[in-house]
């Protein structure tokens, strides 16, 4: 019988990974988020040995630098109900062994190597043998040859099973598991019935199995829950992720011999999974976490409960609206204080357009909008040239299963030419095309085209202003900053990409914007419901590109750079054009593993007029979103803001903070072994295991040292306390994760900061 509750429990436990060409960062812990981060802990050291913070090692190094300080230490002694002191829990540090191993599974627990030599385990093939199966079965975009999907996913697997040739094992296993196979429920429902009644799991830890048993492959669970995520947009169902853990209970049930006795394989397993023999999180380890958090947290904290000055009423020289992307945050601090007549502020990247955009020539429109939304419509260019037959042709050879030795025999030398020249170093005008073609002058495109209608642009335009914090005195120019990101031979750069333009550049959007605001028919709607601009205002598109920081103005010559340099290895130079040819070779050379540094260090997310930060150097790590409450006496646009920029920064912030943390399970190796899996799902580090998700390690360390601190993050909110507490009250999901701790939400309103507690309330901390 199944027990569909526990199925399901296990199912939701598992987040969604984003395919390659839209890859967005997202929470791998999404699936927890109704758990407390510290009960969180205890699951996943439980279901996959993973965990929620660093060595301890790591904090007492950042304790003796004195990034951990002796204040916020004491403070996190005190949340976890330590009244002794800080001096004596450091005395206290234990000298023990490691802590207990968690659980196996059952493929763990046989005492008998998989192959000869002992060089296997059964966990090893398991793993092997699923990712490679799932490789194969959902590429749709690399091989050539394809497999027969009439059968469905578990079905198609089960028939491979029974002939499986490419099973890495002495022939007697082989043979062992080809006739158990042949025995096995021909349907995943009938599968997981029987798999539950052949070995006979216990109710009280029957989820938490479940939920191991899919992240013994969490990387091919994460892409089946990713298909399912993207169905349940569309009102519809995908049953992947189930057919998934009827592979993994049959890869059980195929390893269980069938003894019973004290000593079994099927005992061990058994006994393993009795709860008081789990190992629980380091408590020790959280705690340092904590005091990590605070050290950072609790000045900021205090530092924005000051009042800010009143915007000046008078005309400023000009705006800039910029992603509220970390990147933008010194980029804007350096425009301020070059301009001081100017004035920035911070929008969602996609700047209030819903839309999916159809490349020239494709079939398929992109999402180019958050991952938490669906598009609202859609807008595409003028469609390109085919190839001609003959290149089309060469494509259909290089994708062949022969190409990876006939095409060294037969072009070898012919593409070396081709690779040399791709390798050299090269300016702007070079590399900006691989952003995308419309950025050189020789093949600028119109803006796209979105079929809406006048009414329907002056009813998004019309809200979109205050929210961008343009409710005041416009000036004669307005900048509309999008940002993107330049790097050659990298799998995961759209992960450098715009988050809130679903991994893409956010060039489109704001070209769009642009247009509509300077179209005066347009703008007398806008007059007309009471958002006049002034005739002498001009929207300018502009794109900051994050691996150079410099912004570029769409169809107009390019800005100076930022002063970033140092961050990414370079010294500074007397002549800026050459810092800046430097800084733009970082993101064209084929060997850089560290481009930019994306998000590393993201650590806060604030919703305040510019006035409470403008006077802050937040290094880089904050998210900035305007915010008035005054201009907002309905909360509407504060609900707004929690609903989705701060889940969207959560969401960012955990994948940094997992792939720190935890860069086996959720990190995506050594990006100089990454291979491509399916031409765009993922990668596999190496030509095996499991598919990887997250970060590369470059991502987050430097070689000597992280560059990123795993901070959960503080989101600080400035509006009063009882209108934030009904701004949260209406939206459930971020009320959630402010009370399970996946982040700390404060309300910077008044004198001293308050911190939203899990006990549905505020507190003066």
């Amino acid at each position: 019988m199944i027990d569909s509750k526990a199925i399901d429990q296990a199912l939701a436990a598992i987040a969604p990974a984003w395919p390659l060409d839209s890859l967005v960062a997202s929470s791998p812990y999404w699936g927890l988020r109704e758990q407390r981060f510290s009960h969180a802990a205890d699951t996943l050291r439980l279901v996959a040995d993973s965990p929620l913070h660093l060595p301890r090692g790591e904090y007492q190094d950042a304790w003796r630098r004195g990034e951990i300080s002796a204040a916020a230490l004491e403070a996190a002694l005190s949340e976890a109900g330590w009244s002794g002191g800080a001096q004596a829990w450091l005395d206290a540090e234990p000298r023990d062994a490691d802590p207990a191993p968690p659980p196996r599974l059952l493929a763990a627990c046989h005492r008998e190597a998989a192959g000869p030599l002992g060089a296997q385990s059964w966990t090893d093939v398991a793993i092997q043998q699923i990712s490679q199966y799932c490789a194969a079965w959902f590429d749709r975009d690399q091989a050539n040859w394809h497999l027969d999907h009439e059968r469905g996913f578990y079905a198609a697997w089960r028939e491979q099973m029974r002939h499986p040739y490419g099973l890495s094992a002495l022939p007697e296993r082989r043979e062992q598991l080809r006739l158990r196979a042949e025995r096995l429920p021909g349907d995943a429902e009938a599968m997981l019935a029987a798999g539950l009644a052949q070995l006979q799991a216990e109710p009280r830890w029957l989820t938490a199995w479940l939920q191991a048993l899919l992240m013994r492959n969490n990387g091919w669970a994460a892409w089946c829950s990713y298909l399912g995520w993207q169905a349940g947009l569309k009102g519809e169902a995908d049953g992947h992720l189930r057919q998934l853990l009827a592979i993994q209970m049959a890869w059980e049930c195929l390893l269980d011999d069938g003894a019973r006795g004290p000593d079994s394989a099927w005992a061990a397993w058994r006994r393993d999974w009795e709860p008081r023999r789990h190992g629980r999180a380091d408590a020790r380890a959280l705690i340092w976490q904590r005091a990590h958090e605070l050290s950072l947290h609790a000045p900021l904290a205090q530092a924005l409960c000051r009042e800010s000055a009143a915007e000046d009423a008078t005309r400023p020289a000009m705006q800039a609206v910029f992603c509220i992307d970390v990147r933008s945050e010194p980029l804007r601090r350096a425009l301020e204080e070059t301009v001081p007549d100017s004035r920035t502020y911070g929008f969602a990247g996609f700047f209030g357009l819903p839309l999916a955009y159809r490349v020239p020539g494709s079939d398929v429109a992109q999402p180019r909008l958050p991952a938490l939304l669906a598009p609202g419509w859609e807008a595409s260019a003028a469609p390109a040239s085919k190839p001609s037959a003959a290149r089309r042709g060469w494509r259909a050879f290089q994708r062949s299963p022969l190409s990876g030795f006939a095409l060294v025999e037969s072009a070898g030398l012919g593409k070396l030419a081709a690779l040399a020249g791709r390798s050299k170093a090269r300016g702007r005008q070079a590399a900006l095309p691989q952003l995308d073609p419309w950025l050189t002058p020789r093949s600028a495109r119109p803006v796209p085209r979105d079929g809406l209608g006048l009414d329907k642009r002056a009813e998004i335009v019309s809200s979109l202003l205050p929210a961008m914090g343009l409710a005041g005195a416009l000036a004669p120019w307005v900048l509309l900053v999008g940002h993107a990101s330049h790097v050659s031979n990298n799998p995961q750069a759209a992960a450098l990409q715009c988050g809130a333009c679903g991994g893409h550049g956010g060039h489109q959007h704001v070209r769009l914007l642009a247009h509509w605001l300077n179209d005066p028919a347009l703008r007398e709607w806008l007059a007309a419901l009471g958002r006049p601009i002034p005739a002498d205002t001009v929207f300018l598109p502009a794109l900051h590109l994050t691996h150079s920081d410099e912004i570029l103005l769409l169809d107009a010559d390019t800005l100076g750079a930022d002063a970033r340099a140092p961050l990414v290895g370079l010294a500074p130079e007397a002549d800026d054009a050459i810092l800046l040819q430097k800084m733009r070779q970082k993101g064209d050379d084929w060997a850089e593993t560290r481009p930019e540094w994306g998000l590393a260090g993201n650590a806060l997310f604030i919703a305040a007029p510019r006035g409470k930060t403008r006077k802050l150097d937040l290094g880089g790590r904050a998210f900035l979103h305007e915010y008035d409450w005054r201009a907002d006496p309905a909360g509407k646009g504060l609900q707004a803001i929690l609903a989705a920029p701060m889940v969207v920064a959560h969401w960012i912030n955990m994948q940094y903070f997992a792939s720190t943390v935890d860069p086996r399970r959720f990190g995506s190796g050594n990006k100089l072994l990454h291979n491509v899996v399916g031409g765009r799902i993922g990668v596999f580090e190496g030509n095996s295991g499991d598919l990887r998700i997250g970060l590369a390690w470059q991502s987050v360390h430097d070689g000597q040292r992280l560059r990123h601190a795993p901070l959960r993050l503080a989101a600080c909110i400035d509006a009063p306390p009882d209108r934030l507490a009904q701004a949260l009250a209406a939206q459930p999901i971020p009320r959630q994760l402010a009370e399970n701790g996946w982040l700390h939400l404060y309300c910077v309103h008044g004198d001293r900061p308050l911190r939203w507690h899990a006990d549905g309330g505020w507190r003066d901390d």
